[in-house]
């Protein structure tokens, strides 16, 4: 049997488990998300990360890393954010997704479990919001780091139950209300928020998942290379979708991979996706050619499942016809589709307290109101949103 507590192997095994090698570069970074560009770190160009909970007390301590082919990490996180990476107006499935990196509860694979995977999402139509959850706190001493992944190691190893952790778990349910309490914002259908997680990410996503608050409970999950004990599923789990590798060395190798069966016999809806190669922590990088479909077959099944189904109010948007000259406010905030044309280009209008006196008027006939914030500029912005929503189906 393996000895995880052996150093050398352990450095090995964390790669493998969250996906990186040793860090090329680092820094600290206590406002806002940083994505990994090459052998940088640098802080996004765009990108608005919402916060999950009030801040926590002091400096921030986060460390974001770039550790090579596995892209950006990120780890020491107390401030959980979601961000959201949306698709382009018009194409919206209503579909929701959130995101949620691997990491051994230690640090977050953000780039290839995170980032890529939401902006494959997106370009699909799928409003994807990327979950950086609370880790346990790392010391920023490389050795001090590594021993704490050897005791990671060592308690898989124990075959002890994995549990996400309270803090994560806490994390993934104040997401899921979330993205249905701005669903018509974001254009997305409350009952269709389905939640995918990586590694210590599908621990969390089958955590969330099994939550008898249905308010916090996701209505699909799909957890990527989960440990495959079995649980107890209760009526209420929503349907699930699953791939792993069968040389996964952490969680699938020797197993019986009993949580297969556990959904089975309760009845709840269920893919599997089982790989010949492919090992641990694959996320959007592939490692093999046939574990790098697991995407598009989740995209595949979603379809199948019906999550994908188009929104009735996008189509019923197109059909009236909308436009700057003719449709009144009360026009656009009838349909989600329409208000987040609004949103996206004239916030202080759609957000106004005032909006109720404004129901009645058109944005050209509001333009000699304000003719610095309506200009003809966002009118042929908006304009132009308005006629790429999707054709109604005969």
């Amino acid at each position: 049997m393996l000895n995880f507590r052996n150093r050398e192997l352990c450095g090995v095994l964390l790669a493998v488990f969250v996906g990186f090698a040793t860090p090329l570069s680092a820094q600290t970074d206590s406002s806002v998300d940083a994505v990994c560009t090459g052998a940088f770190v640098t802080e996004p160009a765009a990108g608005n990360p919402i916060p999950l909970r009030d801040p926590a007390p002091g400096e921030s301590a986060e460390l974001w890393e770039n550790v090579g082919m596995g892209g950006c990490s990120v780890r020491n996180v107390v401030d959980p954010t979601l961000t959201p990476v949306l698709p382009e107006t018009g194409k919206a499935t209503g579909a929701a997704v959130i995101v949620a990196p691997g990491g051994g509860f230690l640090m977050l694979a953000v780039q290839h479990e995170g980032y890529d995977v939401a902006q494959w999402l997106a370009q699909k139509g799928i409003a994807a919001f990327v979950l950086k959850y609370r880790t346990r706190a790392t010391p920023v001493d490389p050795k001090g780091y590594q021993g704490m992944t050897a005791e990671l190691m060592a308690d898989i190893n124990s075959k002890k139950p994995i549990l996400a952790t309270p803090e994560a778990l806490q994390d993934a349910m104040a997401a899921v209300r979330l993205v249905r309490s701005r669903s018509e914002e974001w254009s997305v259908d409350a009952d269709r928020v389905g939640f995918v997680g990586f590694s210590a990410g599908a621990i969390t996503a089958l955590g969330v998942g099994l939550q008898a608050d249905d308010s916090s409970r996701p209505d699909f999950i799909a957890p990527i290379y989960p440990p495959m004990e079995p649980q107890k599923v209760p009526a209420y789990a929503p349907p699930m979708f699953l791939a792993i590798a069968l040389d996964d060395p952490l969680f699938a190798i020797k197993s019986d991979l009993g949580l297969i069966n556990a959904w089975r016999q309760a009845g709840i809806p269920l893919e599997v996706h089982l790989y010949e190669r492919g090992g641990h922590g694959f996320g959007m990088s592939g490692k093999t050619a046939a574990a790098a479909l697991w995407i598009d077959q989740f995209y595949v099944w979603m379809k199948d499942s019906g999550f994908l189904a188009k929104a009735e109010s996008v189509v019923q948007a197109n059909a009236k016809g909308y436009s700057v000259a003719n449709t009144t406010i009360g026009e656009y905030l009838a349909h989600p589709a329409t208000k987040a044309i609004l949103l996206k280009h004239l916030p202080m209008i759609a957000n106004s307290d005032q909006i109720n006196l404004m129901s009645s008027q058109t944005l050209v006939g509001l333009q000699m109101y304000t003719p610095d914030q309506i200009t003809a500029q966002v009118l042929d912005a908006i304009q132009a949103d308005l006629n790429a929503l999707p054709a109604p189906t005969p």
